[in-house]
């Protein structure tokens, strides 16, 4: 009996010592969160996490914030996206930011119910690594005044940024990035679009009738033309040895070959022209537009009387009808879209075939033809971009992250230069100047 009782009395102690281990293991284990699966797309990123949660700790909040940046200047605030249930261990964000770091921490707010003398019951706080969502993504700190893409290689774009100094900027659509880069000395005298002659000849000119003629492949400067500029240069085209352009509401050429420009006394009021072919140009206003034809013939120091082709002669059209921000050429170059309403018009008679703002009742940003001359239309305001057809019916709409206004067609599909904020433009015809201090990027698909 005496040997029971023994037996009694030590396994009473030994489940004593056990109990009170038992009981102080558990009170010195502590809330632990760990991330297990982090995925990233560009239209979702997915947290899965696991919890450690002792007996006697309450999860008062489960927290997801999100932080998004392109650098250490621009950066968002920290933002609380989603309030969780306490048990749950998955996120999916289907909103997700287009910059090029975005951060991702899960916070828990709780209290700790084990009371002991040193462990009152106070609020507390637990917090996740962060798991960073970063991709490649160019941008731009202002709006980007003139985006051309190369007739010869089907993934490159010319960019003209009239920022500071001015830069002209070559994208290579396949890589997503920018391949060369060539400054200028002062962007806002930058106020003409550039030209692309013989397919590798880019011509840029500034206002005080400076022409830079740069090669489209490896950007160097094959020659510099300063023009006689009483006023500002404000339209031109090149035609082999000659380039013609209006300073102010005159008409002049400039001779490539002797460098000398000479005064045709002819009155001009174009807000843009563009060589057709040889001695053929197109010239834009407000409310109308015309072919002319200029040559040595009749086009010289005695006099300058071109030869008209078609145009809009007689027809009474609203000053906004024709812009030269927002211009551009289906793939025979028989037809072209202008205007922020999507007017489209042929080149052999000038006849406008359809307005895509009657179908939409949208005011437009920019468009591009595609090589079945299917039409992407950004729409102002909205991040989205329609799509019509050769019958100019509305077939689509493709939503985006940022606000659309350069679309681009590569070989990898489409691409945007989208904005960060709403960009409004009412057009060149009610004197609006084409210059929008917004930050921008390239949004890839």
């Amino acid at each position: 009996m005496e040997f029971f009782k023994k037996q009694y009395q030590i396994l009473t102690v030994v489940a004593f010592i056990l109990l009170g281990c038992s009981s102080d293991d558990e009170q010195n284990t502590t809330l632990e969160i760990k991330v297990t699966n982090f995925e990233t797309s560009y239209s979702q990123v997915k947290l899965n996490w696991e919890l450690v949660r002792p007996n006697g700790i309450i999860i008062d909040d489960l927290l997801i914030y999100r932080q998004s940046k392109n650098n250490a200047t621009d950066s968002d605030p920290l933002e609380l996206v989603a309030n969780l249930p306490s048990n749950e261990t998955t996120f999916t964000d289907t909103d997700v930011p287009y910059k090029t770091e975005v951060t991702y921490t899960i916070k828990i707010n709780y209290t700790d119910q084990r009371i002991t003398p040193t462990n009152p019951i106070v609020p507390l706080s637990l917090e996740s690594e962060q798991k960073k969502f970063i991709r490649d993504i160019v941008t731009f700190d202002i709006v980007p005044f003139q985006v051309k893409k190369d007739p010869i290689l089907i993934d490159e774009f010319h960019i003209l940024d009239r920022q500071g100094n001015g830069a002209l900027k070559r994208y290579n659509g396949s890589q997503n990035q920018l391949t060369k880069t060539r400054q200028f000395t002062n962007g806002s005298l930058l106020n003409n679009k550039f030209h692309i002659i013989n397919n590798t000849d880019l011509y840029i000119a500034d206002t005080q009738g400076k022409i830079s003629k740069i090669n489209t492949e490896n950007y160097t400067t094959s020659a510099i033309y300063n023009t006689v500029i009483i006023d500002n240069l404000n339209a031109f085209a090149v035609d082999g040895d000659r380039i013609y352009y209006q300073d102010e509401e005159i008409w002049w050429y400039y001779n490539t070959f002797n460098g000398t420009s000479e005064n045709t006394g002819i009155a001009s009021s174009a807000n843009y022209v563009e060589t057709l072919s040889d001695n053929n140009f197109l010239f834009l206003y407000g409310g109308g537009a015309d072919i002319r034809n200029y040559n040595p013939s009749n086009c010289n120091t005695s006099n300058c009387f071109p030869d008209f082709g078609a145009g809009t002669q007689g027809a009474i059209l609203p000053n906004n009808t024709f812009d030269p921000n927002i211009f551009s050429w289906n793939t025979s170059k028989s037809k072209f879209i202008t205007s922020i309403d999507g007017r489209i018009f042929n080149l052999s008679n000038f006849q406008e075939e359809i307005k895509l703002n009657d179908i939409t009742g949208k005011k437009y940003f920019q468009f591009v033809f595609d090589n079945d001359n299917n039409i992407y239309a950004t729409v102002q305001n909205e991040k989205k971009i329609h799509k019509f057809n050769t019958n100019y019916e509305f077939i689509e709409i493709i939503d985006t992250k940022l606000y659309p206004l350069f679309p681009m067609l590569t070989s990898n599909g489409l691409k945007v230069i989208g904005s960060y904020e709403p960009v409004t433009y009412w057009s060149f015809g009610y004197g609006n100047s084409f210059n929008f201090n917004v930050k921008c990027a390239i949004e890839t698909f």
